[in-house]
């Protein structure tokens, strides 16, 4: 059965909440930068905060939990062993892939999305948004084709389980957007330490390395997944896939703000490929008429 439509500030909310979860998902790269860990001692840690911090919030409102949890019942663990795998497989693909390389591979989540929103909940897919999330791909192709590097292959694979786990993420979150799926990052963030438990040395991390940490986990990856998770509440899930791209193009611009990594000419057009492209979008829905 199709999905009713969103009034027309419900779904402003929504594409708000999407683009600043993107905006936040994209300081990652900048923030890692500034933690010398291995890939599985920053992965322990992230999800370690993750689940020291949203633990307080959860106790809190453990009542609402209790009855979201009951509500959602098999929704929550699925969302949560999504989210988990994604974690685990988005370290293992920057171990065996140039960044630029996942990236492209990260393109696919807007098409994989929206099949699986058509197909399982029956969201509605409109010409305008196929061509708006084949521009944005190609824009995105454009902006790391100078960067793309041979034999890189495995991790192109593992990339691409990322993209399986968000897609199904966002679909299994916009199903159950009547109750609150936030125990759902909780439990993510739980099984994804325990994952990377044995191949990290949490023992060697130093105070310096905390305040990045911390700005990594409750900051950048709890803050993002709770935008995001608010967003499907009101709008499909294709259309906050396309928006999460936005994620993609700003994170070479933080490390050109703050390290002085001037992206170049290819990754700027490819980039303001890219925003147009959910923009023009975003404005072609908010004309279509609600219900």
């Amino acid at each position: 059965m199709a999905t009713p439509s969103p009034s027309p500030r419900s779904a402003a909310l929504g594409v708000a909440y999407a683009v600043m979860a993107a905006a936040i998902f994209s300081t990652a790269g900048v923030i890692v930068r500034r933690i010398d860990l291995p890939a599985w001692d920053i992965s322990f840690w992230r999800s370690a905060f993750l689940v020291a911090a949203l633990l307080p919030l959860l106790l809190w409102q453990r009542r609402g939990v209790w009855i979201d949890m009951r509500n959602a019942g098999a929704a929550l663990l699925l969302s949560a062993l999504l989210l988990a795998g994604s974690f685990v497989a988005f370290i293992l693909a920057l171990g065996l892939a140039p960044v630029a390389n996942v990236l492209i591979m990260f393109g696919a989540t807007p098409f994989i999305t929206a099949l699986a929103a058509r197909i399982f909940l029956g969201e509605r897919l409109h010409r305008h948004t196929i061509l708006a999330m084949a521009a944005a791909v190609a824009g995105l192709a454009l902006s790391v084709a100078g960067s793309l590097q041979a034999g890189a292959l495995a991790g192109m694979a593992v990339a691409g389980i990322v993209v399986l786990c968000m897609s199904g993420n966002y679909v299994v979150v916009r199903h159950r957007r009547d109750v609150g799926m936030a125990p759902a990052i909780w439990l993510a963030g739980l099984i994804s330490g325990l994952v990377a438990l044995p191949f990290a040395r949490p023992e060697t991390v130093m105070w310096s390395q905390v305040p990045w940490l911390l700005a990594l986990s409750p900051g950048q990856l709890a803050g993002g997944l709770l935008l995001y998770m608010a967003s499907l509440k009101r709008i499909p899930a294709g259309r906050a896939a396309l928006l999460g791209l936005l994620e993609l193009v700003l994170g070479p611009v933080w490390v050109w703000l703050f390290d002085g990594e001037k992206p170049d000419d290819l990754t700027l057009i490819g980039g303001a490929i890219v925003i147009a492209a959910a923009g023009v979008n975003v404005w072609l829905d908010s004309r279509r008429p609600a219900g």
